[in-house]
């Protein structure tokens, strides 16, 4: 296998405070002690995060992204268990080389049975597993999903590996829903279409939900989540909320004495102990595991492959028309 010559500069994207998005040029260092450098192949796009990012008041560019698969093209001093050649997935940004520093807690390998792809879908699947470790699933429990978008489409699939009875999917867009059905939910549900508190009454024969996902980000749900729990369920808010604001009341959150759980992937942590192994680089190796296995389906999602110079069209597609887009890739190889 031949591996790329280091390049002088490199390309990555640049979203102005505007929001319009650039392609911008940058110097392609050489990589330091404790530092990886990569050759992007793939990037995955986090729509809740990079939107929710680009929504903020900002005064000067970034780089967003953090789904990147590719290959090492150099190692730094102190470096061990990684070789050049390696596919590797990392946290790096949207861009054709990033530079990864404390490696190699910070690099998974890609198996040999997964595409570059598909590995981008290794850090957003790490958020899904951190949800439903969270959300604490026991067997039998009736679960809903709000928000099928690639977390909820995740959490899903991985939350039918628990052995709950129902695995209800939720959302306002019924081609998400349709792929939902293709990712194992029990029953799917728009409620734009259907009385969801009905529904639920219905395929819980009156006892409510033992649990929620809550993964759309927007917390203007809570309040009638609240009237669908049974008495002591949880909610597991999962979504990108940035700083979203809604008004409670909150009597029925206590007449229920409900649980609501705050799921911040982040807060994993990144060295393992005995009380808590499941580190961020564990969380992203099992994701790419169960996709290896055929465990996780990740190929329905992908909706777009686009070339990374086609990134203004992937964000306007993302959120523009949103039942045409899911997962979207960019593309940075030759």
């Amino acid at each position: 296998m031949a591996i790329s010559p280091i390049p002088k500069y490199g390309h990555r994207l640049l979203v102005r405070p505007d929001n319009t998005v650039e392609i911008g040029t940058f110097e392609v260092d050489l990589p330091s002690s404790q530092q990886v450098l990569i050759e992007t192949d793939s990037t995955l796009i986090s729509a809740g995060t990079e939107l929710g990012t680009q929504e903020q008041d900002r005064q000067q560019p970034f780089t967003p992204g953090y789904s990147n698969a590719g290959r090492i093209l150099a190692l730094g001093d102190g470096v061990e268990g990684y070789q050049v050649g390696d596919r590797v997935l990392s946290l790096g940004h949207h861009a054709s080389h990033v530079t990864v520093s404390d490696a190699p807690q910070s690099l998974v390998k890609l198996p040999d049975g997964a595409s570059f792809a598909a590995g981008t879908f290794g850090v957003l699947g790490s958020v899904s597993i951190h949800g439903v470790r969270k959300a604490k699933l026991e067997f039998g429990e009736r679960l809903m999903i709000t928000g099928m978008g690639v977390v909820g489409q995740l959490a899903l699939q991985l939350a039918k590996l628990t052995g709950c009875d129902q695995a209800i999917a939720v959302d306002l867009i019924d081609q998400r829903l349709e792929k939902a059905d293709i990712s194992g939910a029990t029953h799917i549900l728009n409620p734009t279409t259907c009385d969801l508190k009905s529904q639920v009454q219905q395929l819980t024969e009156g006892r409510g939900l033992d649990v929620v996902i809550e993964a759309s980000g927007y917390p203007d749900l809570l309040p009638e989540l609240f009237d669908l729990m049974r008495i002591g369920g949880r909610i597991v808010l999962l979504g990108s909320i940035w700083h979203r604001k809604v008004e409670l009341d909150l009597m029925p959150f206590h007449e229920k004495e409900l649980i609501m759980i705050g799921a911040h992937q982040p807060k994993c942590p990144t060295t393992p102990t005995a009380i808590f192994p499941w580190t961020q680089q564990y969380n992203r190796a099992q994701i790419l595991k169960y996709i290896c296995q055929g465990t996780l389906n990740v190929d329905h999602l992908i909706s777009h492959q686009l070339p990374y110079t086609e990134a203004e069209t992937a964000y306007r597609l993302l959120r523009d028309q949103r039942d045409q887009s899911l997962g979207v890739i960019l593309k940075w190889g030759t």
